[in-house]
């Protein structure tokens, strides 16, 4: 979103949200702690919104869709299959860190097969089309890779992403591999691209 002045009470309102989401989860976020935030009073976000659901789905709705948009790299026909897929991860990387909490509502939904809600719209969006664009640039670098093959690189890659979210700092804790530190992170990313294209 642009710069914090030029936004309306109703982007704040979202941003504020959002943010309150990446640095503390769903289950913290009140509407007077997004009014304070955002610095607008409590009826405004009611006004624009509704209710604390309202704004909630709103900004998932937000972070879905730039989920979304890291899958967009992968259909480029602007450089080859193995750079696309390396822009993805780090993209897809980057979002799936800043909003850990939508990575772990999404696997606690498949692990208890939950039906799907509001706020696992990324799960519908992976199954209809992000594992298929991902196998796609997947049998374009391993044209003689079968379709079990790639499904399998696919899922390999997906789970290689998602793990590390879901341990949390547990993976420091028990490994020393902090995946926060930016330099660390993309030695991780560099080895899983390598290790999926071998």
């Amino acid at each position: 979103m642009n710069n914090w002045e030029n936004l309306t009470t109703k982007q704040k309102i979202v941003k504020t949200t959002m943010d309150i989401i990446a640095e503390e989860g769903f289950h913290n976020i009140t509407i007077r702690k997004i009014a304070a935030r955002a610095n607008v009073n409590l009826a405004a976000v009611n006004y624009h919104f509704g209710s604390k659901d309202g704004v909630i789905d709103t900004a998932l709705a937000t972070v879905n869709s730039e989920i979304r948009k890291t899958f967009a790299v992968l259909h480029s026909d602007q450089t080859d299959a193995a750079t696309r897929l390396l822009a993805f991860i780090n993209q897809y990387t980057e979002i799936i860190n800043k909003y850990p909490d939508l990575i772990k509502k999404m696997i606690d939904h498949a692990i208890h097969n939950k039906p799907l809600d509001k706020h696992a719209e990324y799960m519908t969006f992976l199954k209809v089309e992000g594992i298929a664009s991902i196998k796609q640039v997947l049998s374009e670098i391993k044209p003689e890779a079968d379709e079990n093959a790639l499904y399998m690189r696919t899922l390999y890659l997906l789970s290689a992403l998602s793990f590390p979210i879901l341990m949390g700092s547990y993976i420091t804790e028990m490994m020393g591999v902090d995946l926060k530190d930016e330099t660390v992170r993309h030695a991780y990313i560099q080895l899983l691209l390598e290790s999926v294209l071998l």
